[in-house]
């Protein structure tokens, strides 16, 4: 039986799907934090960069000693918190390997080679952003490159197709050197054909492997854009490195309809302009969306403390403060994105599906006082730790609200604003 808190709560998400069809969305917000990081030459022959978004300047934060890992592209695991980069080593530089690399621990495995008939070490990486499957281009003996998945437990790659077609009627020979997927799951990637060797933003088929033009990136020297990852940002900015002049290389936005590039800035560091890009969200929360001022017109807030990574001593506690006092409330999330829904005079900041914690009661001041000294708070890694939820995972991001009982408001609700966070190892 529900409590009737619960109860409530129940039939406030009744009202919501009937609202969610006829309602109109406000501005969404961004995205956690993010990082952009890539690949390049580095001090002991190969390196992972932060790049500056603003100024294009990168900085060096792990050493990949012994690979030439500076031109395979860079794919990002959100749910075991690892980089990808297909590599050669010192030993073997004519044979392809997936390597794993602990984005916070630096921490490099190996896999077995692949077959010397293929080379995936110029070729792009990335990471369907739904599916998790590891999409890659490689040259496996044909003029155009060949779109692959590759196994990331046994690092083996399977051919879809080839990206193009032979010689000789033009566009022929499509070499796709680096991928980068869009939120919607459109596989975007920087190449040329041999045809027309200038750089140029191509779409391919996940299906078939076949590459379309999108267009030119119109920078004409040194290496151009041919050679370098795609990496689109939450807000659809897509970003690539690229050729300053012959011998500097820089970081460029694309854009996705024309394949223009706009310079961002000089890269500095001396790591080329052929390696991989991937955002990683750093799994900070940020506060979103309105809070519904109460009864009393207290502005509840929802705030934190800690982080969402549960590798560290640190516990993510969500908190709502000015809330009315000795009034039942909860938390609830979701996982499919932020929304801006008009909901019972306030406004619900997750997309259903939601889920619910448990009830909890606000305190502060006792009967017959009646004000806005209420708190409430939750242990969001211990949530996550009992498993309750099994579609909470890592690599989810959740949008999480606190819902509460305010009997004097018209629809009896009160909301506050709502928190988004990356949840990490």
């Amino acid at each position: 039986m529900h409590s009737p808190i619960n109860t409530t709560f129940l039939q406030s998400l009744r009202s919501l799907a009937a609202a969610a069809v006829v309602a109109t969305s406000f501005a969404l917000p961004a995205r956690a934090s993010e990082i952009l990081y890539g690949s390049g030459g580095g001090p002991f022959l190969s390196a992972i960069y932060a790049f500056d978004t603003t100024t294009g300047e990168a900085t060096l934060v792990w050493d990949i000693p012994w690979f030439y890992a500076y031109a395979g592209g860079l794919a990002y695991d959100p749910s075991t918190d690892d980089f990808y980069t297909i590599a050669a080593t010192v030993a073997d530089p004519g044979t392809s390997r997936l390597v794993r690399i602990g984005r916070s621990t630096g921490v490099i495995t190996e896999y077995p080679l692949m077959s010397t008939s293929l080379s995936f070490t110029g070729g792009g990486l990335a990471l369907h952003p739904t599916t998790g499957v590891l999409y890659a281009t490689g040259l496996n003996g044909f003029q155009s490159s060949g779109l692959f998945t590759i196994d990331k437990t046994s690092g083996a790659p399977t051919l879809i197709g080839q990206c193009g077609g032979q010689c000789c009627v033009a566009p022929f020979g499509f070499n796709m050197n680096g991928l980068g997927f869009r939120d919607d799951g459109t596989l975007f990637a920087n190449g040329f054909t041999l045809s027309d060797p200038d750089s140029h933003l191509f779409t391919i088929d996940l299906s078939t492997g076949l590459a379309t033009e999108v267009g030119p990136h119109g920078v004409l020297v040194g290496r151009q854009l041919a050679y370098s990852d795609l990496a689109f940002r939450a807000d659809g900015t897509l970003f690539s490195m690229g050729s300053i002049t012959a011998s500097a290389s820089g970081l460029y936005t694309v854009d996705p309809l024309t394949g223009n590039a706009t310079l961002v800035g000089d890269l500095i560091l001396p790591l080329g302009c052929d390696g991989g890009l991937v955002f990683v969200d750093d799994g900070a929360p940020t506060t979103f969306c309105a809070t519904k001022t109460n009864s009393l017109g207290c502005v509840p807030a929802i705030g934190f403390t800690g982080t969402s990574s549960l590798g560290d001593a640190s516990p993510l506690v969500i908190e709502a403060h000015d809330v009315l006092n000795q009034k039942n409330g909860l938390l609830f999330y979701g996982l499919t994105g932020p929304a801006a829904i008009p909901f019972l005079g306030g406004t619900l900041c997750a997309k259903p599906p939601v889920r619910r914690l448990p009830v909890q009661n606000a305190g502060g001041a006792l009967p017959p006082t009646l004000d806005c000294s209420g708190t409430y708070s939750v242990d969001f890694d211990a949530w996550f730790v009992s498993g309750v939820d099994p579609a909470l995972t890592f690599g989810k991001v959740v949008d999480a609200q606190f819902w509460s009982r305010d009997v004097q408001s018209s629809s009896g609700v009160g909301l506050t604003n709502a928190i988004q966070f990356f949840v990490t190892p």
